[in-house]
C-alpha cells in the first residue's frame, strides 16, 4: 500500500511539473452598470489594435487566463461606447482602464473611476505604488488650477509656484523609478509619458542604462531619434542654419542674425496660442530692453499656423525683435531641426555661432546675460 501511495504521489508531481506556467488575472469593477459588459485585453501602444482577449463582467468581477512567453505591456479597457475614453494625468491610468505588465503569475486588477491598477508581481506592485504616490502629490492641482485663473495676481503667482513645485516632485519620483528600473517596460512607458518633464541629460542617462526590452517599448524609438537630433544642437555645438519668412513674407536665413560676430542671440521658439510662452514673454521684453544696446539680440521663431493670430500675438505682447515662421505649427521646419517638442524653447548663441545655453526662462535669462554681457 505504501508503494502504491508513493507511485501515485510521484505521478501527481510529474503532472504538476509538466503544466505550463501561466497567468491569471482576477479583476473587480467598481460600477454595477458595467455588469454584463466585456473587458478587453489589448497590446499596449498599437493604435486601433484588435483585442487580444476579452472577459465578461459578472457580479463586478472578471477573469483572464493564459500563458505569456515574456513580460509585455498590455492594457485593460472597455469598448469606447461603454466607457468614454478620458485623458489621464501623465503616468496615471484613465477611468476603468489600466496599463500594466502582463507576466505569468497571479494578478489582481481593480478597474474604477479614480485609481485603476494591476498588482500581484513585483513590477506591477512597484508601478501601482508609484501611481498612488503621484495621485497623492497631485491632490491639490485642481484647486491650484482654479486659483491660477484668479484676478488677484498674488493668488495666481502663489498658485503657479505651488503647481510647479508639485509637478517637480512628481517628476523626481518618476525619474527615480525609471533609473531604478532601466530593464523594465513600465519604466520605458513612463519615460515616454514624461518626455516633456525630464530634461535632455536625464533622458540620455536613462537610455544609456536601458536594455533591449526597454528600448523596444512603443515610442521609445521616436524618443531616441529625438535625442539624436538634440545632440546636433547641444551646448557647445554650432547653431544650425535654416530659412524662413518674416511677417511680410520676405525669406531670411537665420545666419543673417546669428553667428555673424555682432551679437549674442537668443533664438526663441514660441507661439501666440501658448499660455506659458505668453506668461514668459514680459521677461523677454524686459531683457531685450535692458541689453539690446549691449550686444544682445532675439530672433523669434513662431509655431503659429495662422498669420493673423501670429501678428496679433506680436502686437499684444509688445514684441519688437525679428520674427520668422513658416506657419506650419508643430511641423515648423526650424523647430524640427532643433528638436523642439515643447514651448517656450530657447537657444542662446554666442557671437561666433556656438550654442552656450538652452531653455533659459524667466529670471534665468537676465542672470545669464548679466554674466556674459559685463
Amino acid at each position: 500500500m505504501k508503494k502504491y501511495l508513493t507511485l501515485a504521489a510521484s505521478a501527481l508531481l510529474l503532472a504538476a511539473c509538466s503544466e505550463k506556467p501561466g497567468y491569471e488575472i482576477n479583476g473587480t469593477v467598481a460600477n454595477t452598470d458595467l455588469n454584463g459588459k466585456y473587458v478587453y485585453l489589448y497590446e499596449y501602444g498599437v493604435q486601433d489594435a484588435a483585442p487580444m482577449d476579452s472577459a465578461l463582467v459578472q457580479n463586478g468581477t472578471f477573469t483572464f487566463k493564459g500563458t505569456q512567453s515574456a513580460p509585455a505591456l498590455r492594457k485593460l479597457a472597455f469598448a469606447e461606447d461603454v466607457v468614454e475614453p478620458k485623458r489621464a494625468a501623465s503616468g496615471e491610468n484613465a477611468p476603468f482602464t489600466s496599463v500594466f505588465v502582463l507576466e505569468n503569475g497571479k494578478l489582481q486588477a481593480v478597474l474604477d473611476e479614480a485609481a485603476s491598477a494591476v498588482s500581484g508581481t513585483p513590477e506591477n506592485d512597484g508601478l501601482k505604488a508609484l501611481q498612488a504616490q503621484m495621485k497623492t502629490l497631485r491632490a491639490d492641482l485642481e484647486k491650484l488650477s482654479a486659483d491660477m485663473k484668479s484676478e488677484d495676481k498674488e493668488v495666481v503667482s502663489a498658485a503657479e509656484k505651488k503647481y510647479d513645485e508639485i509637478d517637480q516632485k512628481v517628476t523626481d519620483a518618476v525619474k527615480t523609478y525609471i533609473l531604478n528600473n532601466t530593464t523594465k517596460q513600465s519604466a520605458a512607458k513612463l519615460l515616454y509619458d514624461f518626455r516633456y518633464s525630464l530634461d535632455e541629460a536625464a533622458q540620455n542617462e536613462i537610455i544609456a542604462k536601458a536594455d533591449s526590452a526597454f528600448k523596444a517599448v512603443p515610442n521609445i524609438d521616436k524618443l531616441m531619434a529625438h535625442l539624436d537630433v538634440l545632440k546636433t544642437v547641444a551646448v557647445g555645438k554650432k547653431f544650425v542654419d535654416f530659412e524662413m519668412a518674416d511677417p511680410n513674407g520676405k525669406t531670411h536665413k537665420l545666419s543673417e542674425f546669428v553667428g555673424n560676430g555682432k551679437n549674442i542671440v537668443l533664438i526663441d521658439f514660441w507661439a501666440s496660442w501658448c499660455p506659458p510662452c505668453r506668461r514668459d514673454m514680459p521677461n523677454l521684453v524686459a531683457a531685450y530692453k535692458k541689453y539690446k544696446n549691449k550686444g544682445f539680440e532675439i530672433v523669434g521663431i513662431s509655431l503659429d499656423s495662422k498669420a493673423d493670430a501670429w501678428a496679433k500675438g506680436v502686437k499684444d505682447l509688445n514684441i519688437t525683435w525679428t520674427q520668422l515662421s513658416d506657419l506650419q505649427g508643430w511641423k515648423n521646419s526650424g523647430a524640427q531641426l532643433y528638436g523642439v517638442n515643447s514651448i517656450p524653447h530657447t537657444v542662446l548663441v554666442d557671437k561666433d555661432g556656438t550654442i552656450i545655453a538652452k531653455n533659459l526662462h524667466g529670471e534665468e535669462i537676465d542672470a545669464k546675460l548679466q554674466e556674459i554681457l559685463k
